[in-house]
Order: structure tokens, then sequence, then C-alpha cells
């Protein structure tokens, strides 16, 4: 590291394609875990610059700010706890304790709150680039588990493993979960008609309904707890789904895949309110329909976005249907084989310019 260095960083977020909710604890520590994930061409960026007197970190989206010139002043709250938290980490493990100026700024592609993992991908970004910065070794495996230390033990948020597992190795991945410490990764080869089809038939609909996964997630591990048979019964048919689902599509059926994703959707909005609220049923059930091939609430639930899958005849009159009735946003994702990435940008100190890096 030195005096006036740049570290541009960014992690892709995720759709969930199956298993979403088993790997929340107590239930993956019990009776283990199946999900499988992709990274679409969406991102949380962030950029970390060293120099000045201070720590500075700010949240381009909300334009929310945060100033310390020494470790006491840290909180590990409020909107910037990740960006304190991942800080902190590296300054207790790879700075010998030692408070060091910087400058943080983190933005993302689509808002927080999305049921994208946007704030497991900000902070597998974040630990990517203070990598890239204090020249730290790091594999895929170790920024997943390093983000879910830091998420879940030291900011104690609540929520599963896939986040940051998907934005730290990228692609299409089959994650089995035998607990919150124990997994094994397996990437889906897919061919290429396969992908395009996934491609065009996915796309993500807003439901402009602020999401707040904490009631879903604390739902869901209550009714673990106190071993509520039906919930329980529905998440292990959530999760022995994953296995046929991953093969259809590796045997190109996207049919039998989507008929699948059908019935674990079902299964999962019964887990209760708090996934499918009654403020967004109504958008859901429009584009089902309309002839929507599959859909799902994204993430834990709650709100954010809706993933569906659209029938290749008519697509483009669903989606103006679809906004004229709900004047909502839809995105059309491509799928990235890529995780986290960080690289360093040379800064013209003269002129207060910096080069545009390039990702590869």
């Amino acid at each position: 590291m030195t005096e006036n260095d740049i570290i541009q960083c960014r992690a892709p977020l995720r759709i969930g394609l199956a298993g979403g909710g088993t790997d929340i604890p107590p239930y993956v520590d019990i009776h283990g875990s199946e999900v499988l994930n992709c990274t679409i061409n969406l991102y949380v960026h962030g950029q970390i610059a060293t120099g000045g007197n201070e720590l500075l970190i700010r949240c381009r989206d909300s334009e929310v700010q945060f100033n310390a010139k020494k470790l006491s002043q840290l909180t590990l709250q409020g909107e910037l706890a990740i960006q304190q938290a991942v800080y902190l980490y590296f300054v207790e493990n790879h700075h010998q304790g030692k408070f060091f100026p910087c400058s943080i700024e983190t933005w993302s592609e689509v808002g927080f709150g999305s049921g994208l993992g946007a704030s497991s991908a900000l902070t597998v970004a974040l630990i990517k680039g203070f990598c890239e910065l204090l020249n730290v070794s790091n594999s895929p495996q170790m920024l997943a588990r390093t983000a879910y230390e830091i998420e879940r033990t030291k900011l104690r948020l609540k929520g599963g493993l896939q986040d940051q597992f998907a934005a730290a190795f990228g692609g299409i991945n089959h994650f089995s979960f035998l607990s919150q410490y124990d997994n094994k990764v397996t990437p889906l080869e897919l061919g290429q008609a396969t992908r395009h089809a996934l491609e065009s038939q996915i796309v993500l609909i807003d439901s402009q309904v602020l999401r707040s996964p904490g009631a879903a997630i604390e739902a869901q591990s209550l009714q673990i707890k106190q071993c509520n048979t039906q919930r329980l019964n529905y998440l292990h048919r959530i999760r022995t789904s994953v296995i046929p689902m991953a093969q259809a599509l590796i045997e190109g059926n996207t049919i039998h895949f989507w008929s699948l994703f059908n019935i674990t959707s079902e299964l999962k909005h019964q887990l209760g309110e708090a996934v499918l609220p009654p403020n967004i049923g109504p958008l859901f059930d429009f584009v089902m329909q309309q002839g929507a091939l599959a859909g799902k609430i994204c993430g834990a639930g709650g709100g954010g976005f809706m993933l569906f899958a659209l029938p290749k005849g008519g697509v483009n009159q669903l989606k103006e249907k679809i906004r004229l009735a709900f004047h909502t946003d839809i995105i059309q994702v491509k799928i990235v084989e890529h995780g986290a990435q960080a690289v360093t940008v040379k800064r013209n100190t003269k002129r207060k310019t910096q080069e545009p890096s390039i990702w590869m």
C-alpha cells in the first residue's frame, strides 16, 4: 500500500434459482442445504483511495457519510456498518491493528433491499478491494467465508450463505452446504442454447415495495426452532428439488426446469405472509395470468424484485402490459461467469484525476 493508491472493486448480484431459504440457520446446520443460483450483469461497486488524515466512508446511493480519525470512533452500526466492519477486519488482521486513513465510496446499480444479494455483494467487493490494496492473497472461498463471518458474527446480520458465495465465485453454481462452515461448490456446465434460453426468458420486475428481509428470515428461523412440521416439510421439498432442477438445466430441458421452479416457488410462498405480502401479490398474480412460464419473489421475500420467465412469443407485448398496469421497471439480465473483481487504478496526482478501470 502506498499513499494515493486507488482501488476499484465490484461484485455481481445474483438471482436464486432453487433452494433459497434452506441456507439459513438453524435449518442448514440441522438438515444441510442445496442451492442453485447464478450471477448477473448488475453490480455493487466500491472505490478505496488511500491518503488524507481520516477514514471517510460515503454511500453514493443515499449520500450518507461517516468520518473517523481513530478506531475507537467506529460504531459498526447504521447504513455504513458493512463498510466500517470490512475496514476494521483488515486493520485487525492485515495491518497490525493500526488505523490508516483512506476513503471508501460505494454504490449499487440496483438499490439495496432488491432481493438480489446486494448487501453481501457489497461485503465481498470491499474484501476483494482491500485484498488488492494490502496485497492479501485470496480465493473465492476466502472471500465468501470472510464476508459471512463479518456479516453474521461481527455485525449479527440475519441471513443465509448463498449471497456471499455467489458474489465470490460467480457463474451458475450448485452450492451444497453441510452446515454453516462446510460447503461444496459445483459449477454447472450449460450448453450455449440453454444459456441463451434462460437469458431470453428471465426478467426482473420491481415490486416497488421496499424490502425488509429480516421479518421473513426471523419468522422462518422461529418456525424451525419450534419444529413447525408443515414449514419444515416445505423446506425439505425445496432442498430436494435442487438436484433435479440442476440436472434439467444440464440436459437443456428448460421446460422441465421451469415446471419444477413453479412448484418450489409456491412452496416458498407458503412459508408465510412475510415472503409474499398482500401489497405485492396483485403484481405477481397479474404477470402469471398474462402467460409467464414461472415466477417467484427474489431473496428472502417481503419486497424488492420478482423474477419471471416469459414465453418467447409476445415478450414485448407482455412487458408493455405490465408497464401500463403497474408503472414499474422491467430488467432483462445476462448471466456473468466472474465473481468479485478488484483493480489498482493509477492516479495523476498533479491533475487530481484517475485513469478509468477496465473490467475484463
